[in-house]
């Protein structure tokens, strides 16, 4: 008896589900939820400076890369932002890697010293993001993730006259978590807009950082152009030591939508 009525429920239930499907019609197909999905890349160049500092042992000393010593020291670099969405949900990323090399020779006493300096700096925030406003002009996205940081450095000290050589290697990764919001507001009715983005968070080694960006933008029917200036902050401490930096510079990227 117990069996019977179960197996009888079951079909009631089973039958109010198949009624409860949707039925595909002109304006509703069975792909409409893929169909939702939008993705962008953006490669972009950021013309940025470092200023900061490295504090040890209450002894400070200032840190200062310009953007023309950067250049001439670069020997690789590669850019980009790209996000996956839906109206209502997304996931953005924004990478940055840049690849360093720089030879110096210097006679010192009687020795003819050579150091040979490289350094690889790769930055990468990936963050899951959810609407909070959005209207004919603009939107508004919260958004919450994680922000790399990984740094390897390596200075090689050689003599040629004696045939010596000192290599010392620093290496750091750094993760931490951040929570912020992006969005975007148009112009009038006009195909111009104002990109904008904040972030802040901390994490690993006592770390605290922050991302912010804003400018200006043009929509075409393919993408958006834009330039805007934008910083990334960070603050950590290592071995000691007290490392303050401040990434700062305008960039412009050309977006592409599919």
């Amino acid at each position: 008896m117990k069996l019977r009525t179960a197996l009888v429920i079951g079909g009631i239930f089973a039958a109010q589900l198949a009624t409860a499907q949707p039925v595909p019609s002109a304006t509703t197909s069975p792909t409409s939820l893929q169909d939702e999905w939008n993705f962008s890349i953006t490669p972009y160049l950021w013309g940025m400076g470092v200023r900061g500092s490295l504090s040890h042992n209450n002894v400070s000393k200032p840190v200062k890369v310009t953007l023309g010593d950067l250049l001439s020291d670069l020997k690789f670099l590669a850019m980009l932002t790209a996000e996956a969405r839906t109206p209502q949900y997304g996931l953005y990323l924004d990478a940055l890697y840049g690849d360093l090399g720089k030879s110096v020779a210097k006679v010192v006493g009687r020795a003819d010293l050579n150091a040979n300096v490289s350094a690889q700096l790769s930055m990468i925030t990936l963050a899951p993001n959810f609407r909070l406003y959005s209207s004919k002009t603009s939107h508004v996205d919260g958004l919450i993730g994680a922000r790399y940081l990984g740094l390897n450095t390596k200075t090689t000290v050689s003599d040629s006259a004696l045939n010596v050589s000192n290599q010392y290697k620093i290496t750091e990764n750094i993760t931490t978590a951040v929570a912020g919001v992006k969005g975007r507001f148009n112009l009038g009715d006009s195909n111009y807009f104002v990109p904008f983005y904040v972030d802040a968070g901390g994490g690993q080694h006592s770390s605290f950082t922050s991302q912010a960006y804003l400018g200006i933008g043009r929509a075409y029917d393919w993408g958006d152009v834009s330039l805007v200036a934008k910083n990334v902050y960070y603050n950590f401490k290592v071995s000691n030591s007290n490392v303050d930096l401040n990434m700062f510079g305008a960039a412009v990227g050309v977006t592409f939508r599919f």
